[in-house]
């Protein structure tokens, strides 16, 4: 990727930041990403109970993709080692929640912008190791359990938020697939 596309990741860390926040439980986080909702506050945290508590769908990308428990704890150790690699630790949920994948490749992004657009030493390597960790954190992880996820949102859901996020988020993911196989 081209140093020449901060706009196209300045709207790609935009939709990685909402995406994130929809797949969170529908706190203030969410509400300030879908202000229109507020007002159907219930109604939202209903939906997500009855989605992703009270139903067979998990909204952890390796309930999709590990074949068992072995590959599922190798998995686990991989993603962490993702994020400490950048100097974070999610401790709030575990590594593979899918809102806290959406949420590392937001950084991941900003990372690679603020590289960029400050000429930070070594600028372009910088941004260069952020790209190709989208690109490995991406299709090994995030793709996979992501698309996963959507598919069986829609397979339940004919409208309603999360159908309808799920819905985008299947057009956005194939988009980022066509884009990240060039990094």
């Amino acid at each position: 990727m081209s140093t020449g596309s901060v706009s196209l990741d300045k709207e790609r860390l935009l939709k990685y930041k909402i995406y994130s926040s929809a797949l969170a439980y529908p706190g203030e986080n969410f509400f300030s990403y879908f202000p229109g909702l507020k007002d159907e506050r219930g109604k939202v945290i209903e939906e997500y109970d009855k989605l992703f508590r009270k139903s067979d769908i998990w909204l952890y990308t390796l309930e999709y993709t590990a074949k068992g428990e072995f590959q599922k704890m190798n998995c686990l150790s991989d993603i962490m080692g993702f994020y400490k690699a950048f100097g974070l630790e999610p401790h709030e949920d575990r590594p593979d929640s899918l809102s806290i994948e959406f949420e590392f490749m937001h950084f991941l992004i900003f990372k690679r912008i603020y590289a960029l657009e400050n000429k930070l030493e070594d600028f372009r390597e910088k941004a260069s190791m952020c790209a190709s960790t989208q690109s490995k954190f991406f299709n090994e992880y995030l793709y996979p359990g992501a698309k996963a996820v959507a598919e069986k949102v829609i397979a339940v859901e004919n409208d309603g938020i999360y159908f309808e996020v799920a819905s985008q988020m299947l057009g956005f993911l194939a988009d980022e697939k066509r884009l990240l196989k060039n990094f």
